[in-house]
């Protein structure tokens, strides 16, 4: 059995007898299978034994990015102004870590505006290239102090942690009391392979760095499992309309670019409350305090 399984099965968010294939394989490796508890609903992968620290440490960057003068630039992504927008206010003026940042994205929106921030980056050419932009990296929350931080985010970071309750109860000892924690993860119920059944997005998302996808209920059992209080987990859905329309049409990625003459701001406001609604959004968040 691996880690992530035998932890959520000890927080009682799965069973091992429950699990089921849902699908035969990651896009990335053919040797590990998707499992789904037909109870919760938990997505899982049958091993997790190929994620380990050295291997986010060594992993080649293939993002690229550009230099200009003493200036290295990396792209300004949506979901980061939605980010910024959404929970800036508990990073303004504030202590915040944002833990797995990547290429500093979230840093480029944010840093300037908190009295302290940092990125935690394991992967070296990744902490190289966020160093490089001038901003503050550490390699392990080894390297913090008890209490010393107001906020710490981790958006799309939790689901590739072997062991995310000890991880979750380590940022609690980092962050001040009443501090905030904020989670954003992708979600066991997405609609295009819950409710549309598309083959193609799920010989797509499928891969071996996700280990796990979320419920509502295995999110909070996390963070409860680490200390965590006053936890609010929601839905939000990422990408509108006319991306799943052209990933059923098309069986491919990148409809809310291609198909964007379908959208309009109320069109994509009904479409992702529908999908709240009904629980299939495509992505679920939480914020807790320590």
């Amino acid at each position: 059995m691996s880690k992530i399984i035998a932890e959520l099965e000890g927080l009682g968010v799965l069973s091992a007898q429950r699990l089921a294939e849902y699908y035969p394989r990651v896009r990335d490796r053919e040797d590990v299978a998707v499992l789904r508890d037909s109870l919760t609903e938990v997505i899982v992968l049958s091993a997790s034994d190929h994620v380990t620290e050295e291997y986010y440490e060594e992993r080649h960057e293939k993002e690229g990015y550009s230099v200009h003068g003493a200036n290295v630039v990396t792209p300004r992504l949506d979901d980061n102004i939605r980010r910024a927008e959404e929970f800036g206010g508990y990073m303004r003026n504030k202590r915040w870590l944002d833990f797995g940042c990547g290429l500093g994205g979230m840093l480029d929106e944010m840093a300037s505006q908190a009295s302290w921030a940092a990125g935690l980056e394991p992967n070296r050419e990744r902490a190289s290239t966020v160093a490089a932009k001038g901003h503050n990296v550490v390699g392990s929350l080894n390297e913090l102090e008890d209490n010393s931080l107001d906020a710490v985010t981790l958006f799309h970071v939790l689901e590739h942690l072997t062991e995310p309750t000890a991880i979750a109860r380590d940022i609690r000892r980092v962050l001040r009391p009443g501090g905030t924690l904020i989670i954003e993860v992708p979600h066991a119920r997405d609609a295009l392979f819950t409710l549309y059944d598309c083959e193609a997005f799920k010989r797509f998302t499928f891969w071996s760095e996700h280990l796990v996808l979320h419920t509502r209920q295995s999110l909070r059992a996390v963070l409860e499992a680490a200390g965590f209080s006053d936890i609010e987990v929601m839905g939000y859905q990422r990408y509108p309309l006319e991306n799943h329309l052209y990933w059923l049409a098309k069986g491919a990625p990148g409809g809310h670019d291609k198909w964007r003459f379908l959208s309009s701001p109320e069109l994509q406001s009904n479409y992702r409350a529908t999908l709240s609604q009904i629980d299939r959004t495509d992505t679920r968040m939480a914020t807790c305090k320590a």
